[in-house]
């Protein structure tokens, strides 16, 4: 009897769990045939008369009573009622409640993350109520992405795109005069080497701290100074700031060279994690490895591409671009071949350091709590569109150069005081 009351358990289990999966596989094909058909709910919103602030009453009554509390709290939510939630949306944005309309988006996109339809809708939302066009821009991409022929993203893209190009142009441009202004400080400030050494300082926390380093910056900078070990923090976090210090001063030495093979990027590895892993340190590695969507090349092709890459990095065509660019696709360039077993994150960022110092610009700082945004780019760059990480890349330049010259004008400020 007991042996008989198992196997019907048992079987109730297993039927239980082939429901659980024919109703996933049944809501995943509902969701993939929402990205090729137009729904029926997004063509009654075209037709609604928004001017017409008696059908905007009628749509915000509708949305309201087909349980939209209940729907906002969901974890999992049907194509449908996805479209709901967007529906909803757009009708809070036409009567003004631009509050409620952006929370029904945040929502709609943490529930459908690769839901086509809510990408587009939300980058329409930021581009005409924040008029954010850079980050609608993005959505658009990120809807392509997923469905490279919905109309909607394809045509907001065709619009929005050289909109974008010509911001980023200007951002560069505005990046030039905030270069041009520091070399000016360079000249007349005697505090401009006492800056040097606090960014110096700022750049090794932040890289590392990317990388999940725990210590602080005043624990770096006791660290570096004084040589004694900080109390608490493992020898693994110790010896990657010793590494980034000597990779670092490394390149300093690398800007004198006329060009930079792979010789030079190997050396430079070595001693990014040549206190961490001295065995792998500098040697490209022998195994495929996977980083998160990425695939990198199979390890055997790898000294082929790196060859490629040295190459593309004295050529002619790398240098006649602008240097924030040129540094951008260096980084990006390098970490997509991911050459070593560890340490590609880091040392992309000194390669790329080293361009911007060989062209007059001084080093980028990758902030922290930039961490998400700075893989996110690159997750896209993967995706097809580069652009995206040169933006990125030119957005921290600026910050990176607005620090420097509020770090020298208030140093400058306090040896005046004294």
């Amino acid at each position: 009897m007991t042996i008989i009351s198992l196997i019907i358990c048992l079987l109730i289990g297993i039927v239980c769990v082939l429901a659980i999966l024919l109703q996933a596989i049944y809501n995943r094909f509902i969701y993939i045939k929402g990205c090729v058909e137009a729904p029926s709910i997004l063509e009654d919103m075209m037709v609604i008369d928004y001017a017409n602030k008696s059908e905007v009453s009628h749509l915000l009554k509708r949305v309201a009573s087909d349980g939209l509390v209940t729907l906002r709290n969901k974890h999992f939510v049907t194509y449908t009622e996805m479209l709901h939630l967007l529906e909803a949306a757009l009708a809070f944005k036409l009567s003004g409640n631009v509050g409620k309309a952006a929370k029904l988006l945040d929502r709609a996109t943490s529930v459908a993350l690769q839901s086509p339809d809510v990408l587009n809708r939300y980058g329409e939302f930021i581009e005409h109520v924040h008029n954010d066009i850079v980050a609608a821009d993005l959505l658009y991409y990120k809807a392509l992405t997923y469905c490279p022929n919905h109309k909607g993203a394809l045509d907001n893209r065709k619009r929005s795109a050289p909109i974008v190009e010509k911001l980023d142009l200007e951002m560069l441009a505005l990046i030039d005069k905030k270069r041009n202004l520091l070399q000016e400080r360079q000249k007349t400030s005697a505090v401009y080497s006492a800056m040097k050494r606090k960014m110096y300082y700022l750049q090794i926390y932040h890289t590392v701290g990317l990388e999940g380093n725990t210590l602080t910056l005043d624990q770096i900078v006791s660290l570096l100074e004084t040589g004694l070990a900080v109390q608490g923090k493992s020898l693994i976090e110790h010896n990657e700031i010793l590494g980034v210090e000597l990779a670092m001063n490394y390149v300093k030495l690398l800007i004198r060279y006329p060009t930079i093979s792979t010789k030079e990027i190997q050396a430079v590895h070595s001693r990014v994690l040549g206190h961490v892993d001295p065995v792998s340190a500098g040697k490209l590695r022998r195994e495929q490895v996977f980083v998160g969507s990425h695939v990198p090349p199979e390890p055997e092709d790898v000294p082929f591409l790196l060859e490629g890459y040295a190459y593309w990095l004295n050529s002619d065509a790398a240098h006649s671009l602008h240097p924030v660019k040129y540094a951008a696709l260096a980084h990006y360039k390098l970490v997509d071949i991911h050459p070593f077993m560890d340490g590609n994150g880091r040392i992309s960022r000194l390669i790329m350091n080293l361009v911007l110092l060989r062209t007059g610009y001084p080093p980028i700082l990758i902030f922290k709590y930039q961490r998400d945004k700075y893989y996110q780019s690159l997750n896209l760059a993967d995706r097809g569109d580069v652009c995206l990480f040169v933006r990125f890349i030119a957005e921290c330049m600026k910050s990176s150069l607005e620090l420097y010259l509020s770090n020298v004008e208030y140093m400058a400020g306090i040896t005046h005081l004294v």
